[in-house]
């Protein structure tokens, strides 16, 4: 296992106010609004794809005026990225060093090792996306060259105090924006639903949709917008490197006001917090959002304050009445301007945005309204009206329009113009590893590890003649351990698996259970998360370690850092699709592989449970069925649907592979699907399931 590096030196002055800048328009404001910081992502591997962003001339522009301003930028190249990008991603970062942003935020193990080897004098943030939520993790991440970690939206006070006073790299804390469902890095949901990768930036935001259970239909996923601004003053008081903002995907008016907000009571004498929390609670009370609440810091995870009805981002606006095509009288709860962007209420999978066109007052066109006045608005185009609709403003149209026409943007667009981005021309051979090679021809018998949730339908899994058994690390499974000790066989048959999410009390009964194993002979562990690798290196320092499907690893860079954290192998990402794999094979993998086969893996993983779902099926305006459950710290829905990537008994495998996962969690009947399942792989014909991206792609 490589050494940490020495750790950066803790925050000793304020915490940076770090701005979302999805856009031209945005950036200005956030530099006008006194922002220290902004993050902005490309055209190119971001994980705001539906975002603005920017071309390679752009980011020239925007750093080179950012500097003039005492403003740094950082640089989100945070997806994933697939074996095929890997030359692609190479020579953007190439680029883009040389424009020397302060930061690249990634999420890509492998491209991070990129970033260390061929421009190291950029410092490296670790995104939100790796999931890291512990100490550990912080070690894994400060060890593999990371000088800053942006801790997810899901943690609380104390365990953000916990990660910034004793923790191994400075932390970056979210403050104000949306909040997903699933914790940060563990949503499948889009990519199972459409091949869109919420992981590589294309979510379609499937916790926003309505539902139906128990008889009601409602958007039962969708969270409150987060507002810390009520725990600014503990949080001021930590050694915090940065306060972010979420919201690449909104307007300058947001990022305006909420940068002024923050920055209000960030710099607040002791003696003026509370009139300043006043009037900067009285800014955000303005802005387009959903309506906010205290999220996960504030320590009440199955709270319902968490959760809200409204689905649509926005500042409610109003219910329309129609009067006619593409018009509607509305009484406003909020001032509205002529080109200000609306959205309606969230009655469909996905929402589109609109512009005000035309809005009359008292038979009068008019440009603007006021709270409390009755307008008639023409929006778009003549059917877009439904009935008795709710609008939301989500920009203004107006101001975006100012800021546009700034001089920052014009210096911006100027420097753009004037600068060609230099062609790499030449890639580093180890990123185009053994291509055009063969590495394992698919055929034959495949090894197959078995997944299953405890020893009471062990019995099933030897139909399989299984290379490998895992097993869930709970103190339930290996109490029933000696019981099964006789038909379990020897105990490198089986892989004690760990859980995704990891907290306090609860990662310290998975050690105990751990060293129990381990003084018992056990050696080959399976983890979810890059914390869960120094948990176990604590115990033993001779383990077989794999890492599950959570890793993200889609390129055979990333199996390589995760060997060298010690790892003795990888499951590729149940995302990835045929044409990666079929590159895949053609490298040498530089350690074991794993590839998942079968299975009902968990599409949301969340750290909340909506008080308001029942039991019963979750079903989705297109009929989709879905089933929740909780697993341990974990609330999960997983789909009336099993994978089965069928395409793994004959793709081609990369040297190194090790087995095909068989996963018989979450079965209702074991014994039923094992038989079905086996029946598939030994006549190599029938479908157990779907296939996931497989043949469909991954976007």
């Amino acid at each position: 296992m490589t050494k940490p590096r020495k750790a950066p030196p803790r925050p000793t002055s304020r915490p940076e106010i770090l701005a979302p800048a999805g856009g031209q328009a945005s950036w200005a404001a956030a530099l006008e609004a006194g922002a220290d910081a902004v993050y902005v992502g490309l055209n190119q591997f971001s994980a705001r794809t539906n975002a603005e962003n920017f071309s390679l001339a752009e980011l020239k522009g925007l750093i080179e005026e950012s500097r003039r301003m005492g403003v740094k930028v950082y640089l989100a190249i945070n997806s994933l990225i697939k074996e095929g990008e890997l030359a692609a991603a190479y020579k953007t970062i190439m680029v883009a060093a040389e424009m020397e942003p302060e930061a690249f935020i990634i999420q890509d193990l492998g491209l991070a090792s990129i970033c260390r080897q061929y421009c190291p004098q950029i410092p490296l943030h670790a995104s939100t996306l790796t999931a890291v939520h512990n100490l550990d993790g912080l070690t894994s991440l400060a060890s593999l060259g990371f000088t800053r970690a942006v801790l997810p939206r899901e943690l609380n006070l104390s365990e953000i105090a916990l990660l910034a006073q004793r923790g191994a790299l400075p932390v970056e804390v979210f403050i104000h924006g949306a909040l997903c469902f699933s914790f940060s890095g563990l949503c499948l949901m889009s990519s199972f639903l459409g091949g869109r990768s919420a992981l590589r930036g294309g979510c379609t935001q499937p916790c926003r949709r309505f539902y139906q259970n128990a008889g009601r239909r409602k958007n039962f996923f969708s969270l409150s917008d987060f507002m810390g601004l009520g725990f600014i003053p503990e949080l001021r008081k930590l050694p915090i490197a940065a306060f972010k903002i979420e919201g690449r995907m909104k307007g300058p008016d947001y990022v305006s006001q909420v940068v002024k907000a923050y920055k209000l009571l960030l710099e607040a004498p002791e003696e003026n917090l509370q009139p300043a929390y006043q009037e900067a609670l009285s800014i955000l009370n303005l802005m387009p959002g959903r309506v906010a609440g205290p999220g996960f810091i504030s320590g009440q995870a199955y709270a319902g304050d968490l959760w809200e009805t409204q689905s649509a981002s926005g500042l409610k606006i109003g219910a329309l009445k129609p009067t006619g095509p593409g018009q509607g009288t509305v009484t406003l709860l909020a001032p509205l301007k002529i080109l200000d962007r609306l959205r309606f209420s969230e009655e469909t999978e996905e929402s589109q945005a609109y512009k005000l066109r035309k809005m009359l007052k008292d038979g009068q066109e008019v440009d603007s309204a006021e709270l409390g006045e009755k307008v008639t608005l023409t929006i778009g185009d003549p059917d877009v009206v439904p009935p008795a609709t709710m609008i939301y403003k989500i920009g203004s149209g107006s101001l975006e329009k100012e800021y546009l026409a700034s001089d920052q943007v014009k210096r911006l667009r100027t420097i753009a113009k004037n600068y060609t981005p230099p062609t790499i021309r030449s890639v580093p051979s180890a990123l185009i590893k053994d291509r055009g090679q063969i590495a394992t021809l698919a055929g034959g018998s495949q090894p197959l590890w078995v997944w299953v949730d405890g020893f009471d339908h062990h019995q099933e899994t030897l139909k399989f003649k299984p290379r490998k058994v895992i097993v869930p690390l709970s103190p339930e499974n290996v109490k029933k351990l000696s019981h099964n000790k006789k038909l379990l066989g020897p105990v490198g048959n089986l892989v004690w698996s760990l859980p995704p999410l990891l907290f306090g009390g609860a990662q310290e009964k998975i050690r105990k259970e751990a060293q129990k194993l381990i003084e018992s002979g056990h050696r080959d562990f399976m983890i979810a998360n890059l914390g869960q690798i120094n948990l176990l290196n604590r115990l033993h320092q001779s383990l077989k370690i794999w890492g599950d499907h959570h890793l993200g690893v889609l390129n055979h860079l990333s199996g390589q850092v995760l060997r060298d954290l010690g790892l003795a192998g990888v499951t590729v990402s149940m995302e990835s699709d045929q044409e990666n794999l079929l590159k895949l094979s053609q490298t040498s993998f530089p350690c074991g592989v794993l590839m998942y086969l079968y299975g009902r893996p968990a599409l949301f993983t969340s750290r909340y449970r909506p008080p308001s779902l029942k039991r019963g099926p979750v079903v989705s305006q297109r009929g989709e069925k879905f089933w929740s459950a909780q697993e341990g710290e974990a609330f999960i829905l997983q789909s009336e649907h099993r994978v089965f990537i069928g395409g793994l008994l004959k793709v081609p495998k990369p040297k190194g592979f090790v087995g095909l996962i068989v996963d018989l969690r979450r079965e209702p009947n074991p014994a039923e699907a094992g038989r079905r399942l086996k029946k598939a792989i030994d006549q190599g014909r029938g479908s157990p399931g779907l296939s996931f991206n497989y043949k469909r792609g991954l976007r």
